[in-house]
């Protein structure tokens, strides 16, 4: 994780800002950290969890299948509700 760095510059400016400047500030600052963590945080592909789970003793080609559909599903849901 790349830690920010608050240059003199940035500061100054920060120093100088009124409550609407401060509060635009803070959300930028804020939506970057959001997006970099939500890369960091990439989960594994569809493929590769099939391919985890195909080396798994006692788990077919079928359950793999049914695996993915299940979180498939469960991801779509969540996405619903978070947008809903």
């Amino acid at each position: 994780m790349k830690a920010y760095e608050l240059n003199r510059k940035t500061y100054d400016k920060v120093k100088k800002m009124d409550h609407g400047q401060m509060k635009s500030f803070c959300e930028s600052v804020y939506a970057k950290g959001f997006e970099a963590g939500k890369r960091e945080t990439e989960g594994l592909s569809d493929k590769e969890i099939k391919q985890a789970l195909l080396q798994m003793k006692g788990i077919g080609e079928k359950k793999a299948c049914d695996i993915i559909v299940a979180l498939t599903r469960a991801k779509a849901e969540r996405k619903t509700l978070t947008n809903g």
